[in-house]
C-alpha cells in the first residue's frame, strides 16, 4: 500500500498472465509498423473477434481481421501505430493508442485525399494464453473526416453563418426566408471554403 496525501493507492505486482499480455500488446507493434499482416496475425487467437466501433463493423477470425488490416495499410501506406498507455488486469488489457498516416487509398469508402490523418483511439482487449481473443476498439470517425477536409471543424457551429447552416440542416429548410435556398447554398460554400483553408 502506498499513501499519497489524503488518497490511499493500492498497488500489487503484475501476475505472470498480466506480464505476458502486456508483452503481447507491445511485441505486435513492430509488425503493424512494417505492415506485416501475417506477422500481426501470429499474435491473434484463431477465434479473434475485432469490434470496430468507428466503422460499426465486426471481424471474426484471422482472415477477416487480415482483410481489414490489408485495407488499412493500403489506405495509409505510411501508417504508424503506437500504444501510448496500457493497463493490464487479469486477461484484459486496456490500451490508449494513436495511428498516424497519409490518406493515399480508399478508407471508409472515401477516395484518397492525400491528407495526413491522426486516429486516436482506445481498445479493450481480452487475451487468452498471450494471444488477442477479443478487441473492441473505439475511435472518432468524425475527427478523421474533419482531417480529410470532408467535415467542417466543430468551431464552425459557433459562428453566425455556421449556426445558420446547421439550423437549416437540422430543420431541412432553406436559410434566408425570401431568398430561399440561394442563401443556404452561399453559406454552405462559405463554410466549405473556410474548412479547406
Amino acid at each position: 500500500m502506498t499513501t499519497a496525501g489524503p488518497h490511499t493507492v493500492f498497488t500489487t505486482d503484475l501476475t505472470d498472465t498480466e506480464q505476458t499480455n502486456l508483452r503481447s500488446v507491445s511485441d505486435v507493434l513492430p509488425f503493424w509498423n512494417v505492415h506485416d499482416v501475417p506477422g500481426v496475425l501470429v499474435f491473434y487467437n484463431e477465434d479473434i473477434t475485432w469490434i470496430n466501433q468507428g466503422l460499426e463493423e465486426t471481424y471474426h477470425g484471422k482472415q477477416e481481421v487480415g482483410e481489414f488490416l490489408g485495407r488499412m495499410f493500403s489506405a495509409f501506406p505510411d501508417l504508424h501505430f503506437a500504444v501510448t498507455h496500457k493497463i493490464a488486469r487479469g486477461n484484459n488489457v486496456a490500451e490508449q493508442w494513436v495511428i498516424h498516416g497519409t490518406h493515399r487509398g480508399a478508407f471508409m469508402g472515401i477516395p484518397p485525399t492525400g491528407r495526413p490523418v491522426e486516429i486516436q483511439g482506445m481498445s479493450m482487449v481480452e487475451l487468452r494464453d498471450g494471444k488477442f481473443l477479443r478487441d473492441q476498439f473505439y475511435w472518432d470517425a468524425g475527427s478523421v473526416l474533419r482531417q480529410m477536409g470532408l467535415m467542417p471543424p466543430l468551431s464552425v457551429g459557433e459562428r453566425p453563418w455556421g449556426k445558420a447552416v446547421l439550423w437549416a440542416a437540422v430543420h431541412g429548410r432553406p436559410v434566408g426566408g425570401a431568398l430561399g435556398g440561394l442563401t443556404g447554398v452561399w453559406l454552405v460554400r462559405k463554410a466549405w471554403r473556410a474548412v479547406r483553408r
